[in-house]
């Protein structure tokens, strides 16, 4: 029954703009159908989502499940982030009633699906493939998400060892390159253990011939590069003379420190449950979404802690990364949409995303972040520029009950404001007290500016549940778009029970 009242609510969109069964993915297909020709189309859904609303606003079961269905209706890939315990459960019955079991693939602790995100870097194809640069990219998201820092800013002392630390993992990474290893973090970690600590332990024949892993790999990228292309033995020497000469001669504090941020950096991917999901080899990459699979992070922040942070982000960086490098469709073909989704959105926001927002439209990007307030994105990305950088490249934004005045009065002043008539009037009495007097009354007519939909109004939208018939109350803004109505939001009303967008009438 579920299966068939969603066909009737998203199948609409079958017969809507252009033929849908050639071209499933064409930009005018309507996935949600709001009546009268509003809903959100696919070139809507891959400008991103921003969902507000208090705790038990109903925003995820109401404007984030519709969402949500029609998504996988479509037929979408994705990632979803999980910072909850129940939303893997919640992911696997919404699949359910789309269809969609089977593309689902389940990242979790028993690490039946791996991926190593630095090899996946280093043996990929295109045009800055195996770029030390890269990887080193994705070791700093990840030491910037253990610094709670992530693609931010710091200064003074501490901007010294970042960057200390980002032009060691650059040689650190270039050695299994140059020497042709597989690069994984426990690699990594034996190469800095085993580095020499002195001038005179670098030429030494105890270090040089002993088992060390630097030293060891050290020869075989010189062997690996003697011959061949220049530009890569250059890189070699480079590589050499860093580890045989600048390494050993930093000062023993700043060795140390370095050291010790590199090994906090791998300290949580060489252990469980991170070591065999990120430390192994491979059997599921991010550009699987783009097949269709629906790939969740079962490793939510409330149980995992930092475990859980680290592995949702380090999933979302490479799925961020492969959209952002993804080819084009062939002509006159269009690409399957793949959606971010992360709920409790604050916890994964990084630095990273509006520049991720900015160009994932051409590549079929979808993100939908759900959120309490304004307010969470200010405390996880410390400046107001920050917030309205990432919130002004996603498009699409919908307002639940809220209870935040700064949230409230942000989303009034998005939605603008309209010249509205307000009446007056003045009622007087005139004469001596003594004496009757007359009465004078004055009716006046001006023009003020309003906001469509004032701040007060968001606090009382519906939440959902028995005491509101089960349905929530949304106002959404569509960037740049004017609704049936003529005003530039529409106000729903959605089932919860169904999904459904309630239509009066």
């Amino acid at each position: 029954m579920v299966g068939a009242m969603l066909g009737r609510i998203f199948s609409r969109s079958e017969t809507r703009g252009a033929p849908q069964k050639s071209k499933p993915f064409h930009p005018h297909r309507l996935l949600c159908d709001w009546d009268n020709g509003d809903g959100v189309r696919i070139s809507d859904a891959t400008t991103g989502v921003a969902v507000f609303g208090s705790t038990g606003s109903g925003k995820t079961s109401g404007i984030g499940r519709h969402l949500a269905l029609a998504y996988l209706t479509a037929g979408f890939g994705g990632l979803v982030l999980c910072a909850k315990k129940e939303e893997r459960a919640q992911w696997e019955k919404w699949a359910a009633e789309a269809h969609r079991s089977d593309d689902l693939v389940i990242i979790n602790a028993q690490g039946n699906w791996r991926f190593n995100p630095l090899e996946w870097e280093a043996s990929r194809s295109g045009e800055g493939a195996g770029l030390a640069i890269n990887i080193v990219a994705l070791l700093d998201e990840m030491a910037g998400a253990i610094a709670g820092t992530s693609g931010g800013g710091e200064g003074g002392d501490n901007r010294f060892f970042v960057d200390a630390l980002h032009h060691m993992n650059t040689y650190l990474v270039d050695l299994p390159l140059l020497a042709g290893l597989e690069v994984s973090l426990p690699l990594l970690r034996a190469i800095v253990n085993t580095a020499p600590q002195s001038q005179e332990e670098a030429r030494s024949e105890a270090w040089r011939g002993g088992a060390g892993e630097c030293a060891a790999i050290l020869a075989e990228a010189d062997k690996a590069t003697a011959e061949g292309d220049p530009e890569i033995r250059a890189d070699f020497i480079e590589c050499r003379d860093y580890w045989l000469a600048t390494f050993p001669n930093l000062s023993e504090r700043t060795r140390s420190i370095i050291v010790l941020l590199f090994l906090m950096l791998a300290r949580p991917f060489n252990a469980r449950p991170l070591r065999r999901l990120f430390s192994a080899d491979t059997n599921i990459a991010p550009e699987a979404t783009f097949e269709g699979k629906i790939i969740i992070v079962d490793l939510p922040v409330q149980e995992f802690r930092l475990a859980g942070k680290l592995a949702n982000l380090a999933w979302k960086y490479c799925f961020q990364i492969a959209v952002m490098r993804r080819p084009p469709a062939d002509t006159g073909e269009y690409l399957r949409p793949a959606f971010l989704w992360a709920d409790e959105a604050a916890n994964f926001a990084t630095f990273f995303d509006a520049e991720y927002q900015a160009v994932a439209r051409s590549a079929g990007g979808c993100t939908v972040y759900l959120t309490q307030n304004r307010e969470s994105y200010l405390r996880a990305l410390g400046s107001a520029s920050a917030v309205d950088s990432l919130l002004g490249n996603l498009q699409i934004k919908a307002f639940c009950q809220q209870s935040s005045p700064d949230t409230n009065a942000w989303a009034s002043r998005l939605l603008g404001e309209r010249w509205s008539k307000i009446l007056s009037t003045n009622i007087g009495r005139s004469g001596p007290a003594t004496e009757d007097r007359h009465v004078a009354s004055h009716v006046n007519t001006s023009e003020q500016r309003r906001f469509f939909v004032e701040t007060a109004e968001y606090t009382v939208l519906r939440r959902g549940g028995p005491a509101n018939q089960f349905e929530v109350e949304v106002i959404v803004y569509l960037g740049g778009h004017i609704f049936s109505d003529e005003l530039p939001f529409r106000r729903l009303r959605i089932d919860q029970r169904s999904a459904h967008v309630v239509v009066d009438g």
